[in-house]
């Protein structure tokens, strides 16, 4: 049997699903690609077991059907060497293959296509359709604070929560939490956590699509398809944590900065944090906050001042009950020119800053026990069709000459 495709073609559709292909001694089939010849057109398949990838491309020829397992990381490292030319595939009932481009001869064995696993179906289906922008965002925006297998399971992954009107995408490691929703229609009420390891890859697909992605979810899996390329994951069994419980409701003192030169000093400050617990103290007053980074181990230290707009509640504003709500006072001082101080992991601010794409940022505080909250700041906020929140957890403020 034979075929001929274009190799740059074949090459962008075999690096799609190949980034899904891990060694893996126990199945040793899976670290190849399954190509299945139908009516010129080739469909290409590679899974990990946990997750399933399928595209197809337009065959330039064909002279017949077929199916077989070939190796991927022969075959792509051959066309990464090769200009945009007809690829002649010739492949032989005892699975060798030849594959000829202009005066270049590559020989290889392929494999039974019985060994490799079946591609999972779902059962009682429900789908809806999103923009593959909203989609790609909402997993760039949130898949940073998932936390590893090893912690929680269940958090290893993004928390999709689907609603009528909306529909709400969450990631948590126990120290962040980012919450990301958009308004959407899809007429359903539905929630799942989908793993982090196909989030990635269905990241980086999506960059190469427009348009929307059709999704089909069923108690176990979950599928999404956009045009050529279609992605099936397991998703992660159990529940996942009430993170409205976790948020706080009453931070009321506002910091109100420009995002980039506070990204920009923090990078700077904080090579001269402590390497185990990256903290960055943040000293506010009403007109500038002030970075501080201290490791006494290797005696280095380094702050930094950046204009900001800070509204620091004070007593006689609040009721009754907001004034027992901090433990330490600091958002409840009366002298409103006493600098407000809270501690951070400059590792973990920088990566919620750098998913953040607007020009200022607004954190809301209550003390500096009490986790702080990030939100982008738009002049028309309103009119925004989604909402980004972004906690964070301190890190206990000591005295650092103790």
């Amino acid at each position: 049997m034979k075929f001929i495709v274009p190799s740059q073609l074949l090459y962008r559709n075999l690096q799609t699903v190949s980034g899904i292909i891990t060694t893996n001694s126990a199945i040793p089939i899976i670290e190849n690609v399954l190509f299945q010849i139908s009516d010129k057109k080739l469909r290409l398949t590679a899974t990990d077991l946990e997750t399933t990838i399928t595209t197809e491309v337009e065959l330039s020829d064909a002279d017949g059907d077929m199916e077989i397992v070939i190796p991927a990381k022969k075959v792509l490292g051959t066309l990464k060497e090769l200009p945009d030319v007809p690829v002649i595939f010739t492949i032989s009932e005892d699975f060798a293959i030849e594959i000829v481009v202009a005066e270049s001869n590559h020989e290889l064995i392929g494999y039974n296509v019985e060994e490799f696993p079946q591609k999972p179906e779902l059962d009682n289906v429900s789908s809806f359709m999103i923009d593959t922008k909203i989609l790609g965002n909402a997993i760039s925006k949130t898949i940073f604070a998932t936390a590893t297998q090893d912690i929680r399971p269940i958090l290893s992954g993004v928390y999709f929560e689907i609603k009528p009107e909306d529909m709400t995408f969450v990631a948590t490691d126990a120290h962040k939490l980012v919450c990301y929703k958009h308004n959407l229609n899809t007429n359903l009420e539905a929630s799942f956590v989908v793993p982090k390891k196909p989030l990635l890859l269905l990241k980086n697909i999506l960059q190469s699509f427009e348009g929307d992605v059709q999704v089909d979810f069923d108690d176990t899996k979950i599928a999404f398809t956009m045009d050529t390329v279609s992605f099936v994951s397991k998703l992660i069994e159990g529940k996942f944590p009430n993170y409205n419980a976790v948020i706080p409701k009453n931070n009321i003192n506002i910091l109100k900065v420009e995002r980039l030169p506070l990204l920009q000093d923090m990078r700077r400050i904080s090579l001269y944090a402590n390497q185990s617990t990256h903290l960055l103290r943040m000293k506010i007053e009403p007109e500038f906050v002030c970075l501080i980074a201290e490791d006494i181990e290797t005696s280095s230290k380094a702050d930094s001042k950046i204009a900001c707009v800070f509204e620091y509640a004070s007593k006689q504003n609040l009721s009754d009950e907001e004034q027992n709500l901090s433990e330490d006072g600091q958002g409840l001082s009366e002298n409103e020119q006493e600098p407000f101080e809270i501690g951070f992991s400059s590792k973990f601010l920088q990566e919620m800053l750098t998913n953040i794409d607007s020009d200022e940022i607004i954190i809301r505080l209550l003390d500096s026990a009490t986790a702080g909250l990030i939100f982008p700041y738009y002049e028309n906020e309103e009119e925004k069709q989604e909402h980004l929140l972004m906690l964070l957890m301190p890190v206990k403020l000591t005295d650092p000459n103790q």
